[in-house]
């Protein structure tokens, strides 16, 4: 069973991500399901990264390959990271990571992001 659940908004993906730890037994599995999203097409991702609480760099790993892979296609992937005190916020905050993603504190901010960038 995958640790992670999916919904489609339109031409969106968005992938919550289920359980607080987030390492390398499933980095792998992430890698390959967001890897055949893209490779059938979808370009706009969402992965919902509030119940986090541990995410390892091999996971981070999984992140960054699938943000290298997609944007090349014109595509994007987006964060949702909840509240700013998570432990992943702190992580993402002191290793810079703000700087590679875009992130949002809720689903409906990473939802209008992709909207917005519509209307223009």
């Amino acid at each position: 069973m995958l640790p992670f659940q999916e919904i489609q908004v339109d031409d969106i993906l968005v992938v919550s991500y289920e359980i607080p730890q987030a390492t390398m037994e499933n980095a792998k599995k992430l890698k390959d399901y967001l890897t055949r999203k893209i490779d059938s097409g979808t370009l706009k991702l969402i992965l919902d990264c509030s119940k986090i609480d541990y995410m390892d760099s091999t996971f981070l790993g999984a992140l960054v390959f699938t943000l290298k892979k997609v944007i090349p296609l014109g595509g994007d992937l987006r964060l949702i990271m909840g509240d700013m005190k998570s432990p992943i916020w702190f992580m993402f905050e002191s290793t810079r990571m703000f700087k590679v993603f875009k992130t949002y504190p809720s689903f409906e901010d990473a939802l209008g992001s992709y909207e917005s960038q519509n209307d223009k």
